[in-house]
């Protein structure tokens, strides 16, 4: 049997909607070589409960409205991740709603930087984020990465707030994440040409 991680989207109709988180929380949902590595499984099993032991589904989905309205959902972890998230929001996502269980971070300032992330991806595709985390922090926060409004960490929360969708596509939604890809490559090539430079110099020494 497979186990998921799933968001659902019920609405007055007789379609319900599933995404199966793709991004799987190394060592908590996700293990290789499971048998061998079977020892670890006591380290990861406060992270979620589970060791190594969920499905997931290759593509990044969109979950709509019966009024049309498209939401990219992110589950937990999968928000760090910004080109996966460009590729929901590319597919016809308006905004981005995360759900998220923080409680294994306790209060540490993992739990805040988990929401930073939220705030890249909302700059990234400038689409409002409706982030709600069962131990906090949720928040709602708008295209220019602003927190509008937020509930405090262990704090029990309702928060309700008008948002704007938005359906155009930024740069980084059709590309992805083209430039640290680029900037790492150079990085790559530069090294290669300090280390040729250097072996030269020695060749030149010696002779």
């Amino acid at each position: 049997m497979d186990n998921y991680s799933t968001a659902i989207n019920i609405e007055n109709s007789g379609t319900v909607q599933f995404y199966h988180k793709s991004k799987l929380v190394p060592g908590a949902e996700s293990l290789p070589f499971e048998n061998t590595l079977s020892f670890l499984k006591p380290v990861f099993a406060h992270l979620g409960g589970v060791t190594g032991t969920y499905t997931k589904q290759e593509q990044p989905s969109v979950l709509y409205s019966a009024s049309g309205i498209g939401v990219a959902p992110v589950i937990c972890y999968e928000s760090i991740w910004g080109e996966w998230v460009a590729k929901s929001v590319g597919k016809g996502a308006q905004f981005i709603a995360i759900i998220t269980n923080d409680g294994w971070w306790e209060n540490t300032s993992g739990k805040d930087q988990h929401l930073d992330y939220a705030k890249l991806r909302a700059v990234e595709t400038r689409r409002w984020v409706c982030r709600s985390a069962n131990t906090g922090i949720s928040a709602f926060i708008n295209q220019r990465g602003d927190i509008v409004q937020q509930s405090q960490w262990w704090v029990k929360a309702a928060l309700k707030q008008d948002i704007n969708l938005n359906s155009e596509l930024t740069f980084y939604v059709k590309h992805g994440d083209y430039i640290p890809k680029t900037a790492s490559l150079l990085a790559v090539l530069g090294m290669l040409f300090l280390i040729v430079r250097v072996r030269i110099k020695k060749k030149i020494v010696k002779a």
